[in-house]
Formats: C-alpha cells, sequence, structure tokens
C-alpha cells in the first residue's frame, strides 16, 4: 500500500512541471502580443514564430494531461518532452524579440546573426535536456557530425554563402541601411540573411544578392565611411571664356542649393581641353545619396541659368540648318515689352522718349531658376531689375536670421539704389518660379545721365527714402521735409561719384 502511494506521490511531482510549463507558454504569448504594439510593422512577422511554438507548447501540455488521465505514462513522457523543447524555442523567439527588435531596433542587427544566436541558444538548452533524460551528447555529436559532412559537401555554395552571412556583419563594412553598388546595381541594404542580401533600389525593386558575391566582387559602398558623397560633373564651355570667370559662374550657380553641402565647400577646375570646347569638372558634397538624382537634376538646372546670365557658349560638334523668317515683328513686339517696362519704373520719369529708346536698347535679358538667388545681401552690384515674367521674393537678414519683407512681380523692380550710387545689396532676392528680368547696369546708364537728370532722380529716391522712413518711425511734416533734403543731398553726391559727373 505504501509503494502505490509512494509511486503517486512521484507522479504527482512530475504533473505539477507540466502545469506550470503551461502557465509559463500563456504568459510568454500574451507578452508577445503586447510587444507586438512596439515594434515597427515590418519586424512584427518574426513574433508568429515563437507564438506558433508557445501554441504548440500549450497543445502538447493539454495533451500529455490527457495521457496521464487515460493511464499512458509512456505517451505523457515523450509528450512532456517535446512541450518542454517547444518551450524553449518559444521563449528564445521571446528574448529574440525583446533584444534585437524593442531594446536594438535603432541598430539592427543581421538577421543571419540574430538566427546563428538563438539557433546556439536552443542548441545548448536541447542537449542539456537530452542529457538529463539519459542521452549522451557526445554520441550524437559524433553523429551528426558524419552527417554535416556529406551534407556540407553537397550544399558547397550555399555554405559559402552562409559564412560570407556571418563574415560581413562582424567584419562592419557593409550593415543594414547602407548605400551600396554591387553587380551593376545600386541600393540600399534591407537585409543580411543566411544566403542572400536584400538591396531595394531607388526605383523601389529588391535586389536578391548572394552573400558570397559580396566578397568575391567590388562593392562601392557610399554610405562609408561618412553619409557624405561627392558628385562630380563635367561641363564643356566655349575656348574664349577665361577659365577663372567660368570657375566663378559655375560654383555660384549651385550656391545655396538645397541638398548640396557649403561644408566641404563646391569647387571647380578645368580637366581636359577638347576639340571644340574646354571641360571643366564642377564637384560638390551631398549627404542624402536617395536624393542624389534630383540634386543632379537641379545641379544641371542651375548650370544652364548661369551660363546663360552669363554668356558662355555650350558648343558641340553639330550642324544645325535653320530657316529663320523676317524678324521685324518679333523686335518691334521686344522693343514695346522694353519701353513699357521701362514706363513702369517712376525713376526714370524724367528720361524723354529719345533716352528711353537709348536705355531699353542697352537693356539685356537674364533668366532666373526657381530657388536661385537673384542677388545677395551686402555684396557689391551696379544694376536694376524690371520683373518680366516670374515672381521673386525679398529677404533682409539681421543678427544671422532671414527675415521675408516682399513679394514683387511682373512689372516691379529693384536694385535701384546700388544701380544710382553703387552701394552694396541692401536684401536678397530669390526667383520664386522661373523669373525673366531686363538688367539695367550702370554702363547702359550712362548714355542718358545728364546732370539734370540726375538731380531729377536723386530728389525721387530721397522721397521714396524718407517716406520709408516716415511709416516706420512716425515722422512729422517737418522732419519729413528736413530728411529729404539731407536724402536728397547725399544721394546727388553718390550719384555724381558714381557716373563721374
Amino acid at each position: 500500500m505504501m509503494d502505490a502511494v509512494d509511486k503517486l506521490r512521484s507522479r504527482l511531482n512530475e504533473i505539477a512541471p507540466a502545469w506550470a510549463g503551461y502557465s509559463t507558454a500563456l504568459g510568454a504569448l500574451v507578452v508577445l502580443l503586447v510587444l507586438r504594439r512596439f515594434i515597427a510593422p515590418a519586424s512584427r512577422s518574426r513574433t508568429r514564430t515563437p507564438a506558433l511554438f508557445l501554441l504548440m507548447t500549450m497543445a502538447l501540455r493539454f495533451a500529455a494531461s490527457t495521457a496521464i488521465s487515460t493511464g499512458y505514462w509512456q505517451a505523457w513522457g515523450v509528450l512532456n518532452l517535446l512541450s518542454v523543447l517547444c518551450l524553449v524555442v518559444g521563449l528564445t523567439g521571446l528574448a529574440g524579440v525583446v533584444i534585437f527588435d524593442v531594446a536594438l531596433r535603432r541598430r539592427p542587427a543581421p538577421a543571419v546573426v540574430r538566427d546563428l544566436l538563438q539557433i546556439a541558444l536552443v542548441t545548448a538548452i536541447f542537449l542539456g535536456i537530452l542529457s538529463q533524460h539519459g542521452f549522451d551528447p557526445v554520441s550524437l555529436a559524433a553523429t551528426g557530425g558524419v552527417l554535416t559532412a556529406v551534407i556540407g559537401f553537397a550544399l558547397q555554395s550555399t555554405i559559402a554563402n552562409l559564412f560570407a552571412g556571418v563574415a560581413l556583419p562582424l567584419e562592419r563594412q557593409l550593415a543594414i541601411g547602407d548605400w551600396i553598388q554591387v553587380a551593376g546595381h545600386t541600393g540600399r541594404i534591407r537585409e543580411i540573411r543566411w544566403r542572400s542580401t536584400t538591396v531595394v533600389t531607388k526605383d523601389g525593386d529588391t535586389v536578391i544578392i548572394p552573400n558570397n558575391q559580396l566578397l568575391t566582387t567590388d562593392v562601392a559602398n557610399y554610405s562609408r565611411p561618412t553619409r557624405q558623397h561627392r558628385v562630380w560633373h563635367r561641363v564643356g564651355l566655349h575656348y574664349r571664356h577665361p577659365p577663372n570667370e567660368v570657375r566663378e559662374v559655375l560654383i555660384g550657380a549651385i550656391h545655396g542649393l538645397p541638398g548640396v553641402l557649403i561644408d566641404p565647400a563646391p569647387d571647380c577646375f578645368p580637366v581636359e581641353f577638347a576639340e571644340s570646347n574646354v571641360v571643366y569638372a564642377l564637384r560638390y558634397w551631398i549627404d542624402d545619396f536617395a536624393r542624389s538624382e534630383p540634386i543632379d537634376g537641379e545641379v544641371r538646372a542651375r548650370i544652364w541659368y548661369a551660363a546663360r546670365r552669363a554668356g558662355f557658349a555650350i558648343p558641340y560638334p553639330i550642324r544645325t540648318i535653320e530657316y529663320l523668317p523676317p524678324a521685324a515683328s518679333s523686335a518691334e513686339a521686344d522693343e514695346g515689352a522694353r519701353l513699357a517696362a521701362l514706363s513702369r519704373v517712376d525713376i526714370f520719369a524724367p528720361l524723354d522718349d529719345a533716352c528711353r529708346q537709348r536705355l531699353a536698347a542697352a537693356m539685356h535679358e537674364q533668366r532666373f531658376a526657381a530657388g536661385e538667388d537673384i542677388i545677395r545681401q551686402d555684396t557689391p552690384g551696379d544694376s536694376l531689375f524690371i520683373i518680366s515674367r516670374g515672381e521673386v521674393s525679398i529677404h533682409v537678414g539681421v543678427d544671422g536670421s532671414s527675415r521675408a519683407i516682399a513679394r514683387l512681380g511682373p512689372g516691379q523692380f529693384f536694385g535701384e539704389m546700388s544701380l544710382m550710387t553703387g552701394e552694396p545689396r541692401q536684401a536678397t532676392v530669390t526667383a520664386g518660379v522661373d523669373t525673366i528680368c531686363y538688367v539695367i547696369d550702370q554702363n547702359a546708364f550712362r548714355c542718358v545721365t545728364s546732370p539734370a537728370i540726375v538731380e531729377e532722380i536723386a530728389k525721387i529716391l530721397a522721397e521714396r527714402q524718407t517716406e520709408l522712413e516716415m511709416n516706420r518711425e512716425g515722422l512729422g511734416v517737418e522732419a519729413r521735409a528736413r530728411r529729404t533734403r539731407d536724402a536728397r543731398s547725399r544721394l546727388l553726391r553718390s550719384i555724381r561719384d558714381a557716373f563721374g559727373i
């Protein structure tokens, strides 16, 4: 009788851990479901495998309890062992989610490293459990070694990719998120798995590259050692343009362009004396390789606009036969547009018709791309701009910050003080859209200047400047008159000095 009681007590002691394992699996499954809300959507698929093993644990625990109730003790032992193994795999998967997807979510580890660590942990626990149940781990390892040799001989290329997948993260030359070029493909590394590496191109296509290929071929990594990447542009310009002027124009063309770094600064130099042109290299740095093509296109557009304004020719060895009909009507229309633009500038009101025609003939047209600075504050200048088409915004920099003060459209003008006095620019003017301006510089204005005209223009500028100060400071009538006289005298001296009158 006592032997039966002891045997029953021993069986109950073995059943108790089974129910403890059931509750452990249930608790781990609840934790796994909660963690899904705190990990990235792309990583949630990694919770499926541990969840499946935890569910299998619960099912095997239930089957083991059923076997006990029916007296199948041997079946209970097998089911209990399998449930323990499933619980180990499930808990290991849960630990991997906590470590790699929650704690290290900002520094993602390659999938191959994650899988190897989990397999090594599961194998160690599995061998320990088998040892407790009477199996010899040494004999199992020996048998597995023979089997591994046979499989390894048949899967040489796969194993080579496997070891390459382990070596890549250890060398720290490639990492998830890096932009690389390999085998004619350029893209960002999304995942490093056992056999291959997944690369997503800029067009959104997925390229699967065997890991061994990343070790045996040339790979360009655009994200290391830093994210900064230098881009080269080759531009061919005519031999008659001085190289120093070309360098200044091309570098100035991309100044302030979004995406182009200020430090390191862009540079430009001639690299070839070609058959029909001098080839210049314009080099600049970017730190967002994903936007390299849009930045590249914007740089080319800026180069075209700057070369057009500077009068630089981009010759090509081509032959063009073009028939041009008589352009008398278009020339008359252009002259009419220029005279109409001059009529809107109040400082030119003292000019007679003959002077207006001479000044209209001396004007030249310049085009600016959207977002390009037309003039910059505190830089030298001697020209006035009349907007023919487009829109500009005016910004004033004060104490390191920039403040928008006005927007101008067709028919309006800016830069009159620099034209008349040669003073540095008082504001920065930026094209809001593609803009065309008529430009009048001091050389063009000299043909219509006279002491009487200069005095009238000084009066107009003085009244405008005083009106602005009155609105800003609230000046009275007497103060306004005094300010106008002082400003008129000062501007008259500056204009006479600028034009040598």
